[in-house]
């Protein structure tokens, strides 16, 4: 599949309802005959991560790509047409690894809910105070490991949405990135019986971002007493409470 074709997957604004989160982000950037060549593809693909976190995509160019990816300067060029495709290719290689990582969290919260009454999952039923308490302990674990153990990945997740907003380009992975991420959130609302399930998935997006950027703007690991407390006050928002 093209390049061209790749980014019609990402364009589409808003997600059928059947259509799970594990569906809605698929990495499909331009097809080597190989998988030596397919090999060589992602690794020049992975050391563009690395630069766009470390030196932004300013620092992204064909040279320091080649040397970060310990691969010949013609590799580049022979894989990618140019820099903005390389760029783009990059962004959609990064949301598949997030979608991956987004679905076993999810899968997780599914689990919970699976577990537990009928009663618990409706606006106002009792034992809601408990699942608030469950929610914030699974969702404060994987934050953490995020803005901690996958701080590089955070950083390049910062990188490419602020560029977005300049280049349209990339606006067009970002906002299908985004409404993926939401979709996903949305589904455990609906089981949540939010009142507003998108509104309140678009919110938490926003808040989490919003944390991310706060923990790598001020270079530190994430306090956890901190994170916890805050995920607790959001979930009991978002449940009612």
């Amino acid at each position: 599949m093209g390049h061209v074709q790749a980014l019609r997957l990402w364009q589409s604004s808003e997600l059928p309802e059947d259509r799970s989160f594990r569906e809605s982000i698929h990495y499909s950037g331009r097809k080597t005959a190989r998988a030596k060549s397919e090999y060589r593809r992602l690794q020049i693909l992975e050391a563009t991560l690395r630069i766009a976190a470390r030196d932004g995509l300013r620092g992204i160019k064909h040279r320091a790509v080649a040397r970060e990816a310990k691969v010949p300067l013609a590799s580049t060029t022979y894989y990618f047409r140019d820099i903005n495709e390389l760029i783009s290719d990059s962004f959609m290689l990064f949301a598949e690894k997030a979608r991956e990582e987004l679905s076993h969290f999810y899968d997780t919260i599914n689990l919970v809910l699976d577990s537990i009454p009928d009663e618990t999952r409706r606006r106002g039923g009792e034992g809601r105070s408990e699942l608030a308490t469950r929610l914030t302990a699974i969702t404060t674990a994987y934050l953490a490991e995020q803005f901690s153990e996958r701080r590089e990945q955070v950083l390049a997740e910062q990188v490419f949405l602020m560029e977005s907003l300049r280049d349209e380009r990339l606006a067009d992975l970002a906002r299908s990135y985004r409404s993926a991420w939401i979709a996903g959130l949305e589904q455990i609302l609906q089981r949540l019986d939010s009142p507003a399930p998108a509104r309140d998935a678009s919110l938490l997006v926003n808040v989490v971002l919003g944390l991310g950027y706060d923990t790598m703007l001020n270079q530190r690991v994430a306090d956890a007493k901190t994170l916890e407390q805050s995920v607790h006050r959001i979930i009991c928002m978002i449940l009612g409470l």
